[in-house]
């Protein structure tokens, strides 16, 4: 059943039921991926998921029921279920249905939405990474294993106030983790790309060259030290405190970033925006979950807090306009999350970066990150593993130790950021980041 057919049917319901304030939610999504082990075809799955929802405004509470079922009978029991919903919730959070939206501009996604591979065509490009990957060395061992996916989602979202928005997005990834043994030592490194042609995506070297420069690690000594977070520690710090940047959570008190707009609260080097159109991420998006147009923002600029992310309800609660940056799934609540947390890039070449550290270290993993992060105070503890520098230039790997400070403190302390940035996996919520250069920071290995 399409999105017009449900629209119809739950409007006709709720205005029977005398609602007039409420709105309709789908989410569709289509994913397939393939695993290969050890030069061999390993997992399969291939799904079709989703959902609608409906949310309510009664008496000034909200109420709201979703169903996987889109049968008539049970498309129109969704109204019944969504008042005896909104009868025992909380009335803290006030609904609010977008109706701002006659004179709004949406913008448009600059990546056309992708066809999706077969399911043998996945296969065959897991399969080719394998190879790849034990074609680059010798070393490579039993535990090297691909991955290859796509996803399609579908969006619609239409209220009341005659809001009726519809996007699809696509996107393909590929993963590569290379084991490799010298004697008895193993070693691992890993990488992933948008590109699913083995030979134009370069992850079966980087993942091999990754576990290669990992051999013949050693310990490290306790002391503070200037460190560089690679780009993709640095994505992992940003996802482990992302939630600091949540209007909600700061009117609950849950964000040291509370009340700080147009403050200083991080080094002058760091620009951090909110990018729902990130060029390397296929999965742009030009409205949120609540309808409201996105569009890049600045959270952080030259060190100074701009704005926090909301939607409509805390926006409200601010004193503020929604940015546009509700999210849920068919089936959750409104919460807020940020599209693409996007770090700006320095002007320094990794090469350089090295040189401006001198001596120090360089993190290249970071193990247990949202366990041993705290995103209300700040504080973080993590295991991790890198490369000694020495006179700017990269020298032995170094496992085991463990990293200690606090995410607040270490923005103030950013000197430097490289060239060179860096995506994750692509998705409706992302990070993109360079290398990070941080003076002094507590690392216990050996005493």
């Amino acid at each position: 059943m399409n999105f017009e057919k449900i629209r119809e049917i739950l409007f006709c319901e709720a205005k029977k039921a005398g609602l007039s304030e409420f709105d309709v939610y789908l989410r569709m999504e289509e994913s397939h991926s393939a695993e290969a082990l050890n030069r061999e075809p390993s997992a399969f799955s291939s799904s079709k998921s989703g959902g609608v929802s409906l949310r309510v405004s009664v008496d000034g509470r909200l109420g709201a029921a979703a169903t996987e079922c889109f049968e008539e009978e049970e498309l129109a029991a969704l109204v019944s279920r969504a008042l005896a919903n909104a009868r025992v919730t909380d009335a803290d959070e006030e609904p609010i249905f977008y109706g701002d939206f006659t004179n709004t501009e949406y913008s448009k996604p600059t990546v056309e939405p992708m066809s999706i591979p077969t399911a043998a065509e996945l296969r065959h490009t897991a399969l080719a990474l394998q190879e790849e990957m034990y074609g680059e060395s010798e070393l490579v061992t039993d535990g090297t294993t691909s991955e290859t996916g796509a996803s399609k989602v579908t969006v619609s979202i239409a209220n009341a106030k005659g809001l009726s928005l519809s996007h699809t997005a696509s996107m393909h990834y590929a993963y590569a983790k290379a084991i490799i043994r010298d004697g008895e030592e193993p070693s691992y490194g890993t990488a992933n790309s948008t590109e699913l042609d083995p030979a134009l995506s370069g992850i079966a070297k980087k993942a091999v060259d990754e576990a290669k420069a990992r051999l013949g690690a050693v310990n490290l000594q306790t002391g503070k030290y200037d460190v560089i977070f690679s780009a993709k520690q640095v994505r992992s710090l940003l996802s482990a405190y992302a939630r600091i940047f949540s209007g909600k959570r700061a009117l609950q008190g849950l964000s040291l970033l509370k009340g700080k707009e147009g403050e200083v609260v991080a080094s002058p080097a760091v620009t951090l925006y909110d990018d729902p159109f990130y060029k390397d991420n296929p999965m742009q998006m030009p409205f949120d979950a609540e309808g409201v147009a996105t569009y890049k923002k600045a959270l952080i600029e030259g060190g100074v807090l701009k704005t926090l992310l909301y939607d409509l309800t805390y926006a409200k609660k601010a004193g503020v306009v929604s940015t546009g940056n509700a999210a849920r799934g068919y089936a959750d609540p409104v919460s807020i999350s940020h599209f693409c947390l996007s770090l700006a890039a320095g002007e320094l070449s990794f090469h350089d970066l090295l040189k401006r550290l001198g001596d120090g270290i360089y993190i290249t993993e970071m193990k247990g990150l949202h366990s041993g992060a705290d995103a209300v105070t700040g504080d973080f503890s993590i295991e991790s593993a890198g490369f000694l520098v020495k006179n700017g230039q990269l020298a032995a790997p170094v496992h085991s130790f463990t990293v200690a400070g606090n995410f607040f403190d270490l923005l103030k302390a950013v000197d430097a950021l490289s060239d060179r940035v860096e995506t994750g996996l692509p998705g409706f919520s992302m990070i993109a980041a360079p290398d990070m250069l941080v003076r002094g920071l507590s690392c216990a290995g050996e005493s």
